[in-house]
C-alpha cells in the first residue's frame, strides 16, 4: 500500500508544479499576501494589535486559504473523471485510500511550500532590517513555530474539503467553488464565534453540547492567541485531524462508489 502511496503522491506532485495555474496562482497570491503584510508592519505602531506581528501573516495565509486551495486541488478528482481516466487508476491494483491520501499529500506539501514562501517575506525584513525586526519580534523562534503549526494544521482540513468537493463532481470549476464555498462558510463561523467564552464540560444545555462537538469550528479562531505565542492547543490539533479524517472518508467513499 504504501509503494501505491507514493507512486500517486510523485505523480500528483508533478502535475501540481507543471500546471501553469498553480503557478499563477500562487504569485499573485503571494504577492498580495507580501503587500499586505508590508502595510501592516509600516502601520504596526498606529495599531491596537495585540498579537505578536508574526501572526499577520499566519491569519493571511488563513484567509487567503478560499482563493488558495482551490487551484490546488479542484482538478486532482474531477478532471480524471471527465477525462476518464479515473476508472483506468482504480482498475489497477490500488485501493481508493491510498489514491486520496496521496492526492491530498500532494496538495497539502504544496500549501506548506507556498506558507514556507510566505514566511521568506518576514526573513528578508528581519535581514534588511535587523533593528526593527528584533522590536518586532522576530527573534522569538516560539512564535513563527506556533505560527506556522497553526497553518499545518487548518492546511490539512482545508486541503481534504478541496480533495472531497474534487471527488463529487466531473466538472473542475464546480469543484473549486464548492471548495472556495465550504472552506469560507468553515471561516465564516469561526470568525462570527470569535471571542465568544469557550466551551466547558457542564452539559446545560444542547447549545453547550453542540459547541464541545464543535471544537475548532467555533473556538479554531480565538486558538490563535495560543498558537501565536507558540502554545500548542491540543485539542485543535485533535480535531483539524477529525476533520481530516472525515472529509478524506467522504471522498473515499465517493471514489468506491465510482468503481462498483
Amino acid at each position: 500500500m504504501m509503494q501505491r502511496y507514493w507512486v500517486i503522491l510523485r505523480k500528483e506532485l508533478f502535475c501540481l508544479f507543471i500546471s501553469p495555474a498553480t503557478y499563477v496562482s500562487t504569485f499573485y497570491f503571494l504577492a498580495l499576501l507580501g503587500l499586505g503584510f508590508r502595510f501592516f508592519i509600516e502601520s504596526f505602531s498606529g495599531t491596537n494589535w495585540i498579537l505578536p506581528p508574526l501572526s499577520s501573516l499566519a491569519l493571511g495565509l488563513l484567509f487567503g486559504a478560499p482563493a488558495l486551495i482551490p487551484f490546488l486541488t479542484m482538478r486532482s478528482i474531477a478532471e480524471e473523471r471527465r477525462l476518464g481516466t479515473l476508472e483506468t487508476l482504480m482498475s489497477a491494483p490500488v485501493n481508493a485510500s491510498s489514491v486520496i491520501v496521496g492526492k491530498w499529500s500532494a496538495s497539502y506539501l504544496f500549501f506548506l511550500m507556498i506558507c514556507c514562501g510566505a514566511y521568506a517575506f518576514p526573513i528578508l525584513l528581519s535581514i534588511m532590517f535587523p533593528e526593527q525586526a528584533l522590536t518586532l519580534g522576530f527573534n522569538k523562534v516560539e512564535h513563527w513555530i506556533g505560527g506556522f503549526i497553526f497553518l499545518m494544521t487548518f492546511g490539512a482540513s482545508f486541503s481534504a474539503i478541496g480533495i472531497f468537493s474534487s471527488s463529487v463532481t466531473k466538472n473542475q470549476m464546480v469543484a473549486g467553488m464548492l471548495s472556495f464555498s465550504l472552506i469560507t462558510i468553515y471561516l465564516s463561523v469561526m470568525a462570527f464565534s470569535y471571542g465568544e467564552p469557550a466551551a466547558n464540560d457542564n452539559l446545560n444545555s444542547f447549545i453547550d453540547f453542540f459547541a464541545i462537538l464543535g471544537g475548532s469550528l467555533n473556538e479554531g479562531l480565538d486558538k490563535i492567541n495560543f498558537f501565536a505565542v507558540g502554545i500548542l492547543d491540543i485539542q485543535t490539533i485533535i480535531h483539524q485531524i477529525i476533520v481530516v479524517f472525515f472529509f478524506l472518508s467522504l471522498a473515499t467513499l465517493q471514489i468506491e462508489k465510482i468503481r462498483h
